[in-house]
C-alpha cells in the first residue's frame, strides 16, 4: 500500500484500524503467556477489550500521536510513543488491581500488554517509515555519493541527507582510519579506502564529500589527481555548520515569482495577432543583447520572422543572446543576423545594412540606468540621441513598415539626463513622422512603459540579491513608488502596439496597475523570502530596511502620459496618449546637441535649455 497517495483521513484510519489489531494480538500475546496455554479471542471476556481500546486511543488522541507524520519518524516520535504507553500502562494498572475479580483480567496482564503493544506498534511505524521512504527515493536524485571519512560531521551529514534525499543517496562511508572493518554505519557499509576505485565502479558513484579533518591536504590533492578519469565531483566538506546549510539553502532556495512580489495577476495577450503580423517578416532589434531587446528577440522568434538581426555594442550581450536563442523551438541559424556596433555611428549603419531588406524596426538600444546616466552625460546623449536620430534615417531609407521606439516613463516631465534623451528621441520620431514622404506605408510607434522587473539596474533584482545575503535592503525614500511589469508582459504589450497602429504616428503607455511603494516591495521580498524585517519594533528581525536618501534626478513617482490624455485602445492594457502640447522639434537642435558633446564639461542644466 501507498499512503502518499491517500488522504489524511485514510492515513489515519489506516493506523488506527493497524493499532487495534496490534492492541488485540497484544491482550491475546499476554494471555497466553501468563496462562502459559493458547488463548483465543473467544476465551477472553469482551469488556478486557474494551478497557484497553478506551484507555489506549484515549491516552493517543491526548498525547497527539495520530498527528505524527510517519514519513518522518525519528527517534523524538518513538520518545513520544513510549512516553504515550507508559502514561496508558499507568492509568491501566489501578484499573486491572480493581476490576481484576469482577472480569477475568490476571493483574500481571497490565504489565505485559502495554509492553507487546509498544513493541509491536514501535516495529509497525518503523516498517511503515521505511517502505515509504523506500518509495519515496524511486523519484529522488539518482546521484551516488560516497562519504570520505567517518566521524560526528560526517554521519550527521548522512542523517542530513537522508531527510534531505532529493539532493541523492550515499553509498557508503571511505574508512580512513582503518578502524571499521566489515561494519556498516546507520545501515550504510564501510568501505576500505584501498578499495576506493573499486567502489566507484561498482555502486556509479557521482560525487565524494570528503569530511573534515579525515585526509591531509596533500591526500586531497592525490585525490583529485587520481579520479581525473572519473566523472566525478569531488566537495570538500571544510564545515559541517557552513557546508550543510548551504547544501540545501541551494536545493531549497524560494523561486520568487514577479506576480507574488507584486501581488498582481498576469497580462493576457493574443498571440495570434503577433503571429500575422511578424511571420514571414524581417525584423531588427537594436539594443537585441540588453533585457528589453532580448526578450523581443525571444518573442519574435516564436513568431516566425522571415530575418532576426539583432544589434548591440556588447560583445557579451550580443554572445549571450544568441547562445539563448539557439536553445528556442524555431531557431534557425540561416534566420538569425547578430551585428556587433553602435548605432550612434551613422557610416558603421548604413554600410551594414546596405544590402538588407526590414519590415520593422524594435530600437531598445538605449543607456537606462539613471544614477549612470547622471555621471556619464556625454555617453548617454551619443548613445540615446544620436543613436536614436541615425537609426532614424536608416528606417526611413530602407522604407521599413513600422518604426517603434522604446521610451519610458521617466520621458514625461523629465527631471534626470535618461529622461531628457528619451524625450529627445521621441521628439525626433515625431519630427521623422512629420516629414516622412513615405506616409502611406510608413509608421512610427512610441510606447512607454515603466520599470521591468529583471532589467539591468531596477530595484527588484537588487533587493533579491541582497535579501540572499541577508543584507540591508537600501531603499532611496519611503515615499517613492513605482511601476512594475515583468520583462514579457511589457514587451508582449509593445509587440501588439505595432500589430494595430493605424496612423502615421502613435504614442502609446503601458497600463501598469497602480504604482507600488518601494518600501511595500522590499517588504514582501523579504517575506517571501522566509526573513522578517528588522525594525525598531522587532530588533531581532533579519534583514534591515536602509533608507539612503533620493539620488540625484530620481522621482518620488512616475508618470506615463502629460496630463490625463489618455484614451482606451483595443487592449485593454494599452493607452494611447493624445498629446497636444509635445515640444516639436527644431532644426538648431542637433547643432546644439554638437555643441554640448564638444564642451569639456556637461551637465543636465545644458540639455534642459534645450527645451526651455
Amino acid at each position: 500500500m501507498n499512503l502518499n497517495k491517500l488522504s489524511n483521513f485514510y492515513k489515519k484510519s489506516f493506523l488506527v484500524i493497524s493499532d487495534l489489531v496490534i492492541i488485540i494480538l497484544s491482550i491475546i500475546l499476554a494471555y497466553s503467556l501468563r496462562l502459559e496455554e493458547i488463548y483465543f479471542i473467544s476465551e477472553i471476556e469482551k469488556e478486557v477489550f474494551l478497557i484497553h481500546f478506551i484507555l489506549f486511543f484515549s491516552t493517543f488522541y491526548l498525547m497527539n500521536i495520530y498527528k505524527i507524520v510517519v514519513r518522518y519518524f525519528d527517534n523524538y516520535s518513538i520518545l513520544k510513543i513510549i512516553k504515550s504507553i507508559l502514561i496508558f500502562q499507568a492509568i491501566l494498572i489501578p484499573i486491572n488491581f480493581l476490576l481484576y475479580e469482577v472480569y477475568y483480567m490476571p493483574r500481571s496482564i497490565s504489565f505485559i500488554t502495554p509492553i507487546s503493544i509498544g513493541l509491536m506498534l514501535l516495529l509497525h511505524r518503523v516498517v511503515l517509515n521505511y517502505l515509504i521512504n523506500v518509495n519515496q527515493e524511486k523519484n529522488t536524485n539518482n546521484k551516488k555519493i560516497l562519504i570520505y571519512g567517518i566521524n560526528n560531521s560526517t554521519v550527521s551529514l548522512l542523517k542530513n541527507i537522508r531527510q534531505f534525499s532529493i539532493y541523492g543517496v550515499v553509498e557508503g562511508f571511505v574508512d580512513t582510519s582503518n578502524q571499521y572493518k566489515k561494519r556498516d554505519i546507520n545501515g550504510i557499509r564501510v568501505l576500505k579506502e584501498s578499495d576506493l576505485i573499486k567502489s566507484i565502479k561498482k555502486y556509479k558513484i557521482s560525487e565524494i564529500i570528503v569530511g573534515p579533518d579525515t585526509i591531509t591536504k596533500k591526500y586531497k590533492e592525490f585525490l583529485f589527481d587520481s579520479l581525473t578519469d572519473f566523472n566525478i565531483r569531488i566537495i570538500s566538506m571544510d564545515q559541517i555548520d557552513t557546508y550543510l546549510p548551504n547544501l540545501i539553502h541551494r536545493n531549497t532556495e524560494a523561486e520568487l515569482n514577479f506576480h507574488d512580489i507584486v501581488n498582481r495577476p498576469k497580462i493576457k495577450t493574443n498571440k495570434n495577432d503577433l503571429l500575422k503580423l511578424i511571420r514571414g517578416k524581417s525584423v531588427v532589434v537594436t539594443g537585441g543583447g540588453g533585457s528589453i531587446g532580448g526578450e523581443l528577440c525571444k518573442q519574435i522568434l516564436k513568431f516566425k520572422p522571415k530575418k532576426l538581426i539583432i544589434l548591440d555594442n556588447s560583445e557579451i550581450n550580443l554572445f549571450n543572446i544568441f547562445n539563448l536563442l539557439k536553445k528556442e523551438k524555431n531557431y534557425n541559424s540561416k534566420n538569425i543576423k547578430t551585428v556587433l556596433g553602435d548605432c550612434s555611428d551613422k557610416r558603421f549603419l548604413f554600410k551594414i545594412f546596405k544590402n538588407i531588406n526590414i519590415d520593422f524596426i524594435y530600437h531598445a538600444a538605449a543607456y537606462k540606468h539613471v544614477g549612470f546616466g547622471e555621471e556619464n552625460p556625454y555617453s548617454i546623449i551619443k548613445n540615446n540621441i544620436l543613436g536614436t536620430k541615425y537609426i532614424l534615417e536608416l528606417s526611413l531609407q530602407k522604407k521599413v513598415k513600422n518604426f517603434i521606439f522604446i521610451s519610458t516613463d521617466k520621458a514625461v516631465n523629465p527631471t534626470n539626463m535618461l529622461g531628457f534623451t528619451k524625450k529627445f528621441g521621441e521628439i525626433l520620431v515625431q519630427h521623422y513622422s512629420n516629414n516622412n514622404k513615405l506616409k502611406l506605408s510608413s509608421k512610427f510607434t512610441i510606447v512607454r512603459f515603466g520599470n521591468v522587473i529583471g532589467s539591468s539596474g531596477s530595484v527588484i533584482p537588487i533587493f533579491l540579491n541582497q535579501v540572499r545575503g541577508k543584507n540591508a535592503l537600501t531603499l532611496t525614500d519611503k515615499r517613492v513608488e513605482r511601476y512594475f511589469m515583468s520583462i514579457p508582459e511589457a514587451v508582449e504589450l509593445v509587440l501588439h502596439t505595432s500589430s494595430f497602429n493605424n496612423s502615421v504616428l502613435n504614442i502609446y503607455a503601458l497600463n501598469m496597475g497602480k504604482q507600488i511603494k518601494i518600501i511595500d516591495i522590499a517588504k514582501r521580498i523579504i517575506k517571501l523570502s522566509g526573513y522578517t524585517v528588522k525594525t525598531l519594533k522587532n530588533p531581532k528581525g533579519d534583514v534591515l530596511i536602509k533608507i539612503i536618501g533620493l539620488k540625484k534626478g530620481e522621482k518620488i513617482s512616475e508618470e506615463l502620459s502629460l496630463g490625463e490624455n489618455l484614451t482606451k485602445t483595443k487592449h485593454p492594457k494599452i493607452m494611447l496618449c493624445l498629446e497636444k502640447n509635445n515640444k516639436k522639434f527644431d532644426s538648431g537642435y542637433m547643432n546644439k546637441i554638437d555643441s554640448i558633446l564638444e564642451k569639456k564639461e556637461i551637465n543636465i542644466n545644458q540639455i534642459k535649455k534645450i527645451f526651455s
